[in-house]
């Protein structure tokens, strides 16, 4: 009888109705026009046009390109015909780094996560029915805090940028200092954005120090940190730095640390497993985006960002740490504890608002470490290290020859990605590598003019010897 009712409602009207966009066939369209044009009146808007008119151009998409009024059926269709026209990195040799990469994923991580008690799980707020989600959190926190060589680490975060902006304000409330922050201008372009933006509705505009070359001016950061004084509450550090670089930021913890301020490292975790971690020089935060434990490409996020610390810095943290403890039965169990955000204190106490089912991505970056093992991430680390340095060198051998698209491979000491610079636009090297299969890096001219000659190139554990070959002969037809 429900079928029946619902095929007599589905087409109560013939086929060939006109569509109107009140028709009951759009049964996913809740609003009615009279409701819209009086929502859009209380906010002074006369039509949705005009709510989006502040946007750039380039944001818009416009219409479509599919017919109007479609069933779902055929909507479907339509839809999976536009999608066939993409192509990821399952499809092409994947060179591009720069905060996301393309690192293979144990088969085992996406079967555990798909799990109904883990995919469906929102905040685990009752500890009494999470028990397995909390520990799930629990572990992957004591795995990131080993892997950054801190003491503790949180039970995960949105994304890389917005983890910076956490730990620098969590120094901000560390040290009761909120006139000075000093960030390294060999971070992620996007980072420092969000950290301006992040920071600036607090009435605070960052110093940023200017690389040397492709490395951070460790030196530069250190006599800004003595300048700034007093008044500074930290400096935050590449480790990686945004163009591969590598240096210790032992030296510089000290000079930080002399002027009362905290060290921020930020970076990409999956080397910590090859060099030294941050924590064991000195790094009071380390944060960054975690994508590369795991967590899938996919079209920008949902990605995992992560913050470890020391143990004086813990009520500073922001979002949720999942503790250890015993039951009144004596019993290991696991509940929240320490909860700095909106939902659980007083919201002038709130330390930020980090929330929803962030710990679904942590929850995937559990199960990468936990079925690679320190030793599988060293092993995965020497791989990307030692393959690295076979492109490299190949295209330092090839910039020393006539013609060709690659100019110069500068040199600086790198784990798993490098800048190459192009003798024509990096744009037009990367669509004629495009052309051959191949996602050749990342175009540095998108967040500088400056650079528009400059291409970031990463190789990890995936990239075989003949896709290696490959990009060589393919760079060198550009």
């Amino acid at each position: 009888m429900l079928f029946i009712t619902f095929y007599e409602l589905r087409f109560t009207q013939p086929f060939d109705t006109p569509f109107h966009p009140e028709s009951p066939l759009m049964s996913y369209i809740p609003h009615t026009e009279q409701e819209r044009k009086e929502m859009l009146a209380v906010v002074g808007a006369k039509s949705l046009d005009d709510l989006f008119a502040h946007l750039p151009k380039e944001t818009k998409c416009g219409p479509l390109p599919v017919p109007p009024g479609l069933g779902e059926m055929e909507l479907s269709a339509a839809m999976l015909k536009l999608a066939a026209k993409n192509r990821s990195a399952a499809d092409l040799a994947c060179f591009l780094g720069g905060g996301a990469y393309d690192h293979f994923i144990p088969p085992a991580v996406m079967e555990l996560i798909s799990r109904g008690e883990l995919y469906t799980a929102y905040t685990p707020y009752q500890p009494e029915i999470s028990q397995g989600v909390l520990q799930l959190i629990y572990e992957y926190q004591t795995m990131i805090a080993s892997l950054t060589g801190c003491d503790v680490a949180n039970a995960g975060l949105y994304e890389g940028g917005t983890a910076l902006v956490e730990a620098v304000q969590m120094a901000m409330r560390h040290t009761g200092r909120h006139a000075r922050v000093i960030l390294d201008g060999a971070l992620h372009p996007n980072y420092l954005a969000t950290v301006k933006t992040g920071i600036g509705a607090l009435g605070v505009e960052p110093t940023i120090v200017a690389p040397k070359g492709y490395q951070s001016d460790l030196a530069a950061l250190a006599a800004k940190a003595q300048e700034a004084g007093e008044e500074l509450a930290c400096v935050a550090a590449g480790y990686p730095n945004f163009f591969g670089s590598i240096e210790d930021l032992g030296k510089l913890a000290e000079n930080v640390h002399k002027t009362g301020a905290l060290l921020v490292a930020v970076g990409t975790p999956f080397p910590f497993g090859f060099i030294k971690p941050p924590g064991h020089m000195g790094v009071d935060i380390v944060c960054g985006e975690g994508q590369a434990l795991g967590v899938p490409l996919q079209y920008g996020g949902p990605y995992v960002g992560y913050i470890a610390s020391s143990k004086e810095l813990v009520r500073r943290m922001p979002g949720r740490l999942v503790g250890k403890t015993l039951d009144v039965q004596g019993r290991t169990c696991y509940t929240l504890t320490l909860q700095a955000r909106e939902q659980h204190i007083r919201r002038e106490k709130a330390t930020s608002n980090i929330c929803t089912n962030t710990a679904l991505c942590a929850m995937m970056a559990h199960f990468y470490m936990s079925c690679l093992g320190i030793g599988g991430l060293k092993r995965a680390g020497e791989l990307a290290v030692s393959k690295a340095d076979i492109l490299r060198r190949k295209l330092k051998s090839l910039s020393q020859t006539s013609g060709g698209a690659i100019k110069s491979v500068p040199d600086y000491p790198v784990f798993h990605e490098f800048v190459v610079e192009t003798r024509k636009p990096a744009a037009e090297v990367l669509d004629a590598l495009l052309a051959k299969g191949i996602l050749g890096g990342l175009d540095l001219g998108r967040f500088d003019a400056a650079r528009k000659n400059q291409l970031l190139v990463c190789v990890t554990e995936k990239r075989s010897l003949e896709e290696i070959d490959a990009y060589v002969a393919a760079v060198s037809g550009a």
